[in-house]
């Protein structure tokens, strides 16, 4: 196995460590690439992880952190962790968390020792084509804000994508091609009623117009947080070229509420 880091930080390595720096200069931006090669004689594999600079993401702060010699050793820890997709590396402390759940957040909460890395994978529901079952109050929360790339601290959850008040309400997202979906993640709203967020299913099919959606990536039980980021990891790597997040299981109509879906191939 490999791990690669895309970062403009690089830590301290274990000196028992195989790793290959590399240097990139692109404008004013200085891009290091950290490589730790682990190999057994059955398999040899990759992982990359970045760090993620365009938002503020936040751990959750009840989760003790585990002390580490290195980035590179936190990010072990995740890659051998079953479902693990992101961690927290205080490069200070050298504290690791890859554990506990994840908010957005437009404030300096986790200060300026802790960042945030995630696998770098491609979005392949990025400004693509999103149906819902209903639409509430147009055109403050129509679908295409779940995929347009931002996220916003705005009241009554404005420029999220959001449904009417339906019994099992659902999104789908058209991808264009078949793709190897590998997890979702989820946008909850940030102001306020984040705990709507619950009973979710995320499903993969080739055939929207038939409603055929057979495949099961993963489930998200909730209830949510405000502004949590939710990651769904399928439960094995499933196919498809529609998406469709449903909030099932419900005993009353709800809203469903998304800010921004990735779908991470």
């Amino acid at each position: 196995m490999s791990v690669w880091f895309l970062d403009s930080h690089v830590g301290e390595l274990d000196n028992k460590t195989k790793t290959l720096k590399t240097m990139y200069f692109n404008k004013a931006h200085v891009l290091f690439t950290l490589y730790l090669s682990i190999s057994n004689r059955f398999s040899f594999s990759s992982v990359f992880f970045e760090r993620k600079t365009n938002l503020q993401f936040n751990r959750e702060k009840s989760i003790v952190p585990v002390f580490v010699r290195s980035l590179s050793e936190c990010a072990m820890q995740c890659v051998f962790k079953t479902k693990c997709v992101f961690f927290f590396y205080n490069h200070v402390d050298f504290f690791c968390q890859s554990e506990g759940k994840l908010f957005v957040s437009f404030t300096e909460g986790n200060g300026n020792n802790w960042m945030y890395y995630e696998m770098k994978m491609t979005n392949a529901a990025a400004f693509k084509s999103v149906t819902m079952s209903s639409e509430f109050n147009p055109p403050h929360h129509s679908p295409h804000y779940a995929v347009d790339g931002q996220v916003f601290n705005s009241i009554w959850a404005e420029q999220c994508g959001c449904t009417d008040f339906d019994a099992f309400p659902w999104m789908v997202i058209d991808m264009e091609n078949i793709f190897e979906v590998n997890y979702v993640t989820l946008f909850n709203r940030i102001d306020e009623l984040g705990e709507r967020l619950r009973d979710i299913t995320v499903y993969l099919g080739n055939d929207h117009v038939n409603g055929e959606f057979p495949v099961i990536c993963g489930k998200y039980e909730g209830p949510g947080e405000n502004a949590e980021v939710v990651h769904i990891v399928c439960d094995k790597p499933s196919r498809g070229q529609f998406i469709k997040i449903q909030m099932v299981n419900t005993h009353l109509q709800f809203l469903l509420t998304l800010c921004e879906i990735r779908v991470l191939v």
